[in-house]
């Protein structure tokens, strides 16, 4: 076997989709994803999503919003949309069996380089894994909520190249 064959055979294929390309069909899945991030974590909301969570319609939701196929199997997501400001990160979790591998990174930056404006969320404070995944991407913090979570906001970077060119 040469090594690409055999890398191919020792790391699952990793693949980002768009909400909207298979929100129906994986819905159970993701529902289950959501399930396993709560109850792995400390730092999470007092009860996890349910199905009309991930349906609820929202500007941009379908287009924004992604989800993370390992093997073609949902193993993570977020779910964004549409602001004044640029975008609006409502949910963004990880089956905790692929914590530490990057996928939250690369929805992440995914999201932000089709963005112009910024992207906010908000954190549990106490979600130290998550803060510094924002902080690596260029998020920083802009105050509070009245339930006692982090507001942060990044930079999107969708025309960016094309700006930095500019006097």
């Amino acid at each position: 076997m040469d090594g690409r064959a055999e890398s191919a055979a020792s790391h699952p294929q990793r693949q980002l989709l768009r909400l909207e390309q298979v929100a129906h069909h994986l819905l159970p899945e993701l529902v289950e994803v959501e399930r396993r991030a709560h109850q792995a974590s400390s730092h999470y909301d007092d009860e996890p999503w349910q199905a009309e969570n991930f349906t609820r319609p929202l500007p941009g939701k379908a287009e924004l919003s992604l989800v993370a196929l390992v093997s073609g199997r949902p193993v993570g997501f977020l779910i964004a949309a549409r602001q004044w400001h640029g975008a609006h990160i409502h949910r963004l979790a990880t089956d905790p069996v692929h914590w530490g591998t990057g996928i939250a990174s690369q929805m992440l930056d995914r999201l932000l380089a089709g963005i112009s404006g910024s992207v906010t969320l908000v954190c549990d404070p106490r979600n130290n894994p998550a803060l510094s995944l924002y902080a690596r991407a260029g998020f920083g913090v802009t105050g509070s909520t009245s339930a006692g979570k982090v507001a942060l906001a990044g930079p999107g970077r969708a025309g960016a190249a094309q700006d930095h060119g500019r006097s």
